[in-house]
């Protein structure tokens, strides 16, 4: 059954997804049996890497780091600080 899983899926299902399928037609099967099952008979998933995001190598020219990496404040309210950082699908930053 795994093996005909994958080919479904044209060799892109991972043991979880496999693992998944299985189970919701009948077989009870654990991610680490399908992981186990998958190396037995060679199969592997094609799935991309993940992403992996880069280091900034120098600060931004807009936006200076004032806190400089000092992290220990001694008191509320002495430092704020935030997050928007997003990445928009197809562009290239």
């Amino acid at each position: 059954m795994v093996k005909s899983i994958y080919a479904e899926s044209n060799s892109y299902a991972g043991a979880r997804t496999i693992a998944g399928i299985a189970t919701t037609r009948g077989l009870p099967l654990s991610r680490y049996v399908a992981t186990r099952l998958m190396k037995e008979q060679g199969l592997v998933s094609c799935q991309l890497a993940s992403h992996k995001y880069k280091k900034a190598t120098q600060a931004h020219v807009a936006i200076p780091n004032t806190l400089e990496r000092q992290f220990a404040v001694t008191q509320p309210d002495q430092v704020w600080c935030g997050d928007i950082t997003f990445s928009v699908p197809g562009v290239q930053h």
